[in-house]
């Protein structure tokens, strides 16, 4: 369930597939107006959409109209779990290697969206699919585009479709804490900004094994406090370039933050040499060495 929102796995009756239903619903006394702006979403989430071919985005199959409200019937793994679940079942056990698998085929997914000029513009786990949580490096899938833009396929042409204004309306408060401050703007123009800042957050939160802040006003003072998040500040050994990647996907200021998702995975192929490079062999200084000892040079 999300806000305006709930999902519900239908099975169709002749072929016995399995999909994922969202619907719109219609509350009882709701005003025309409400009713408008969740017809809206749903419209959006489904034009945004339109054409989008990748495995690790949630593909819309069809737009229905119901009694209920609008629907929208989406493909469906019944296994897949959402990323927030998965880590708080598995995040303490995860490798290394597995973190760093899951934020780099994160970026990978968002490289090919904006790509095609597509942003998501509220990035958080609750909106990320974990298809198959039992096998050690899973794949993901990015789903809940309600909130997104898509621009034109060049400088020159107007905005496809537009972002709501409102990104917050369509967000739980728990996701919250992975959105920039910026994400509030009524006059947001599309770009890679919002989704830079919520991948350095997940990645946050992917390696100190906690949620960027317990609540958004929390965020706002951690980000003033250290331009961006610290990961120093709560994981004991944080190399330099986990902390460098952090912090500037991060910052609030955004002509100061990681500009794009390839910047974004080239800091983080300097983290995963970081994170994997074999352990410096432990050396004795030549005037104290014994039998045995290892000296510089590897003598």
């Amino acid at each position: 369930e999300g806000e305006g929102y709930q999902d519900w796995e239908g099975t169709h009756v002749s072929v016995k597939a399995k999909r994922r239903i969202r619907i719109y619903s219609f509350a009882q006394g709701m005003s025309a107006q409400a009713r408008a702006d969740l017809v809206r979403a749903a419209t959006r989430e489904f034009q945004i959409l339109e054409g989008i071919e990748h495995p690790g985005i949630l593909k819309v199959l069809d737009f229905k109209e119901m009694d209920l409200g609008p629907a929208l019937i989406f493909e469906h793994q019944p296994e897949a779990q959402r990323l927030d679940h998965y880590l708080r079942e598995h995040g303490a056990a995860l490798s290394v290697d597995v973190r760093l698998h899951l934020l780099r085929r994160l970026a990978e997914i968002l490289k090919y969206a904006h790509g095609k000029h597509l942003y998501h513009r509220a990035l958080c786990p609750q909106s990320i699919l974990i298809r198959a949580p039992g096998v050690r490096l899973p794949s993901l899938q990015i789903m809940n585009w309600q909130t997104a833009a898509r621009a034109g396929s060049s400088a020159v042409t107007t905005i496809r479709t537009a972002g709501t204004q409102h990104i917050e309306d369509y967000v739980e408060d728990p996701a919250t804490v992975y959105l920039a401050p910026e994400a509030g703007y009524a006059d947001l123009t599309p770009g890679p900004h919002l989704d830079v800042f919520s991948l350095g957050a997940i990645a946050y939160h992917l390696f100190a094994g906690q949620l960027p802040a317990a609540s958004a006003l929390e965020l706002r003072s951690r980000l003033l406090a250290s331009r961006g998040l610290r990961v120093s500040d709560v994981l004991d050994g944080a190399g330099k370039n986990l902390q460098d990647l952090i912090q500037l996907s991060t910052h609030p200021d955004v002509s100061h933050r990681i500009t794009t998702v390839e910047e974004f995975l080239e800091y983080l192929d300097e983290v995963e040499d970081e994170l994997t490079a074999p352990e410096r062999e432990a050396t004795v200084d030549p005037s104290i060495a014994k039998a045995g000892d290892r000296l510089e040079g590897g003598l």
